[in-house]
């Protein structure tokens, strides 16, 4: 076992000084190790130029084996340190900055009607970010988008959102019950930074169908700067809805966007520690109902600009 951690220190760090450091044993016991396992393993390791040492071909495929054998020691660390940081009564949470300012204070209110002496921490972190923060036992429940499956990390469904388009107030588009991508023609766009979201992908793609040409001076990696910068008259946005009641009350104008450019949105949970503590379960419910009334306001500030959703249901 000394050998394969010493292996794995060196292929970790890229040196055997490094390695040394990291094992706390010197440099010459680092180089023994290896060679004893070299001489168990019936192959080299390492291609050696002076001190330099190369990982063989073989050696590469020996640590993926190695690697995966460590992920559960890893995990046993992780939760360690996670219930040694953080004791009973503390709740982590990672989100995106738009679910963070809108769902989350909605569902802590709801959560300690039952819990109410249980302390929330909130994180705001992009999708890697809040991922990582999971897996590592840092976060006891993420809020972000859904994605494809990873290792550690568990994903369930919290709702498909409709994006938004985003107007200054006293914008010319104001009367609009509708904004049809068309509508924008020569507009000022501000648009999430193309390498830290790929939905706006999907929304070049409809402007470049539709023959559209927009402006686009100004780009945030996040949604809430983003309807700052409209607020700032800096030009109009197509954004996610959580945030829209917010900047409605605020001035903001917020229309429904043809065609329709959504986003599924999922709760992040670690799927490797055990079973969920009572009180992260209670609050990823209080997390639906509070979405689910959020969505409601939304399409209750929409009503409006939609008589006949106003009208009243036959009796």
């Amino acid at each position: 076992m000394r050998q394969i951690e010493a292996f794995r220190s060196v292929m970790l760090t890229g040196g055997v000084t490094t390695a040394a450091s990291m094992l706390n044993i010197s440099q010459p016991s680092v180089s023994r190790l290896i060679a004893d396992l070299e001489r168990d393993l019936g192959f080299e390791l390492f291609s050696r130029k002076g001190r330099r040492l190369t990982p063989t071909p073989r050696a590469q495929m020996f640590f993926e084996a190695v690697r995966r054998s460590f992920t559960g020691l890893d995990l046993l660390e992780q939760a360690a340190r996670r219930i040694r940081a953080h004791p009973v009564g503390t709740l982590r949470i990672a989100a995106l900055p738009a679910l963070a300012g809108s769902v989350i204070p909605r569902a802590i209110i709801d959560f300690q009607e039952t819990f109410p002496d249980i302390k929330i921490t909130i994180e705001c972190r992009d999708q890697r970010g809040i991922e990582d923060r999971v897996f590592l036992g840092q976060a006891d429940l993420g809020l972000g988008v859904w994605t494809s499956p990873k290792e550690g990390v568990g994903l369930s469904s919290l709702v498909h959102a409709e994006y938004l388009c985003v107007l200054p107030a006293g914008h010319r588009l104001g009367d609009r019950e509708i904004i049809q991508s068309t509508d924008l023609e020569g507009e000022s766009l501000i648009g999430p930074m193309h390498e830290t979201d790929a939905l706006w992908d999907a929304i070049d793609e409809t402007f470049r169908a539709d023959g559209v040409s927009v402006e686009r001076r100004v780009e945030t990696q996040m949604s809430f700067p983003a309807y700052c910068l409209v607020a700032s008259g800096l030009g109009v946005t197509i954004a996610e809805p959580f945030t829209a009641p917010l900047f409605a009350r605020l001035g903001l104008q917020v229309r429904r966007f043809r065609p329709t450019v959504s986003l599924r949105y999922a709760l992040i949970e670690p799927d490797h520690l055990g079973p969920s503590p009572q009180a992260v379960v209670a609050f990823r419910e209080a997390v639906h109902r509070a979405t689910e009334a959020l969505v409601g306001d939304v399409e209750r500030l929409l009503d409006p600009f939609h008589p006949v959703e106003n009208q009243a249901a036959p009796k």
